[in-house]
């Protein structure tokens, strides 16, 4: 073999090493983080801005998903492939109603996502967990998402209605998110608050939109 071509291999070989290393190291956001998120065939950002704040927990609906070491994962972002079978968590907010009210509640917040339609909130993560943690997700009746004193939030495990275990979303390992975006319309009181969340591209339905200009264009016409 040529010098000259034992060199090209071994630049290509070190440099595929390299780009799957760093590709591996990314971090997705965590649930109720809000942000912007777009995920198009030549562009794909993340930009996390804030995270939702929760005066009480909110219920999850969680689900066990089996992966074989066969099986191909798709946005390998932050994980390897398995070794052998393995279990991930899927965590999403089943108590939306309950998540737009705390929305509407935080004035601040809501002043600031009116300055853009492209803001989203995360409401779905699937997640891989060490052994020990998947054994204590495994034995909960019910999930929520909680807040804690840092103002951070955590996953609040129940048995029998009573929190036995909080586990830190740092203490898993998030694979894949989905985001939702925010549907505006006017109170009673003609103000501008979030009505639903809906997939992207996903109409929100009467007297309701994702553009806010839409919403202040309306309200112009009424007066």
């Amino acid at each position: 073999m040529k010098p000259v071509y034992l060199l090209f291999i071994v630049l290509v070989t070190a440099c595929s090493s390299v780009k799957y290393k760093s590709s591996t190291t990314k971090k997705l956001p965590e649930l109720g983080t809000i942000g912007v998120f777009t995920n198009f065939l030549l562009k794909k950002e993340q930009q996390t801005k804030t995270v939702v704040s929760l005066s009480d927990p909110i219920r999850l609906h969680f689900e066990e998903i089996q992966i074989s070491k066969r099986q191909l994962i798709p946005k390998k972002d932050s994980l390897q492939a398995p070794k052998k079978d393995s279990t991930l968590i899927s965590f999403e907010i089943l108590d939306k109603v309950a998540l737009v009210g705390e929305l509407n509640q935080d004035k601040k917040l809501v002043n600031y996502l009116l300055k853009t339609t492209h803001y989203k909130i995360v409401t779905k993560v699937t997640m891989q967990f060490p052994e020990e943690l998947l054994t204590d997700i495994q034995k909960a009746d019910e999930i929520y998402l909680s807040q804690n004193k840092q103002k951070t939030l955590s996953l609040e495990l129940r048995k029998n209605n009573k929190p036995f275990q909080v586990i830190e979303f740092t203490d898993g390992n998030i694979i894949s998110f989905k985001a939702l975006e925010f549907c505006w319309g006017q109170n009673k009181r003609r103000d501008i608050e979030i009505f639903n969340l809906v997939p992207n591209g996903s109409s929100c339905g009467e007297e309701t939109y994702t553009s806010v200009k839409k919403v202040k264009k309306k309200n112009e016409f009424k007066f």
